[in-house]
């Protein structure tokens, strides 16, 4: 029997009116439809290190299926792995973290669904820098709130300034959104200016949400954590982090929070009546990831290192197109290129490009490379190429790129 319910019936969910659906996801499921037809596409598109997870950390997930540890867990993890995420986070934050200070979620994506919906209300504000990752603005809309998006000023590359921020806050100021090491733009938000952040909202009532999952993955130090320059600051502080970035672990789906009792308890209770925990399985993987391991430290230490390498290749090719201008990224690994140049004139073909995110479709459709525009970060004019990939990949894409905009 045919349907003749018509959508608009079906009474969906008001808040779905203003949900823009993930840029990078889009690009994912298109490039795997030309992928699919036989098209020898190169994807600069999603945050995916190219590296296998690492063979102890398989080990003890298949470890974890041979003693058939495949059952329910407690809401928010095992508590074996909350005492070692609590155990890492004290050694990178300085604060003595406890198990039931941390719970673990599906991924940081969902940790930070999670806050959002424990600690907002209808009429708060969170602010959020831009350019910003994709999903900041739809989960602080799915929990009702405001997103209040504050620009960076470019200079050679957007500059985080605590100033721009404080301006901004008001007295419908719930949170604020800390992402160092950037995604899209790899920055790493100077010491300075996390401490001016940490004067204004010091006494207050808003929450600092830092997003730290790229924290392993710097250049050039050190990577200065909020907690360590603000730790007064802890029962006002959300960390969020997870294994998907530092240990390629992107599908086992294993993040965290970690913060105040009172708030992780009711996170727990969301959790308790949505996912309830992550897959088994990956929890054990997970606990030897964070189990301290020189063979580890060394994997890691090693692939920053291939990043670093592949960061300088990419700068030099993007900087070597004419019309294109490049920050270099301190750590994460994104380059968020400048491509004002290339819009608005006849490129190869005659073909002209009025914005980014027309420029990112003429690329994918011509050159058979996958970028996601600015404008799915806040910041139009701009493109984001994730260069976790092999040197020869990186190249290639680099060569198809030029070509296609001469």
């Amino acid at each position: 029997m045919t349907s003749t319910v018509q959508l608009s019936a079906l009474r969906l969910s008001k808040r779905l009116a203003e949900l823009e659906p993930s840029a990078t996801i889009g690009l994912i499921g298109r490039i795997g439809q030309l992928k699919a037809q036989g098209v020898p596409v190169i994807s600069f598109g999603q945050g995916e290190p190219d590296f296998p997870t690492p063979a102890v950390i398989k080990a003890a997930g298949q470890k974890a299926i041979d003693q058939d540890l495949t059952r329910y867990t407690p809401t928010g993890g095992i508590v074996e792995l909350r005492q070692a995420i609590a155990r890492r986070a004290t050694e990178e934050t300085g604060i003595a973290y406890t198990a039931n200070q941390i719970t673990v979620a599906c991924g940081a994506k969902e940790a930070l669904f999670l806050a959002f919906q424990a600690i907002c209300n209808e009429g708060d504000e969170v602010i959020i820098p831009a350019p910003y990752w994709v999903s900041y603005i739809e989960q602080v809309r799915l929990a009702s709130a405001k997103p209040i998006v504050v620009d960076m000023i470019e200079g050679q590359g957007f500059a985080f300034k605590a100033a721009r921020i404080i301006e901004r806050i008001t007295p419908k100021t719930r949170a604020i959104i800390l992402n160092s090491p950037s995604n899209p733009t790899g920055e790493v938000v100077p010491a300075p200016e996390l401490q001016a952040l940490a004067a204004a909202v010091r006494g207050t009532g808003i929450i600092v949400l830092s997003d730290e999952i790229y924290n392993t993955i710097c250049y050039n130090g050190e990577y200065p954590s909020w907690l360590r320059l603000a730790p007064d600051l802890v029962e006002q502080t959300l960390v969020v982090n997870g294994v998907s970035k530092s240990y390629a672990m992107t599908g086992w789906r294993i993040g965290y929070i970690a913060g105040h009792k009172e708030i992780i308890e009711a996170i727990k209770a969301i959790q308790s009546h949505s996912t309830t925990h992550p897959t088994s399985i990956a929890q054990y993987a997970a606990l030897a990831a964070y189990t301290p391991s020189a063979e580890l430290d060394e994997i890691v230490r090693e692939r920053v290192g291939a990043f670093l390498e592949r960061r300088d290749v990419i700068v030099a090719g993007l900087t070597a197109i004419p019309g294109v201008t490049c920050a270099i990224p301190e750590g994460a690994f994104y380059v968020f290129p400048n491509v004002e140049g290339l819009l608005n004139r006849p490129l190869n073909g005659g073909k002209v490009c009025q914005t980014s995110n027309e420029l990112a479709n003429y690329l994918l459709d011509h050159a058979q490379i996958g970028v996601v525009p600015g404008e799915a970060f806040g910041a139009p004019g701009y493109l984001r190429l994730s260069y976790a990939q092999s040197k020869a990949n990186i190249l290639e894409g680099l060569t198809r790129f030029a070509a296609a905009v001469k």
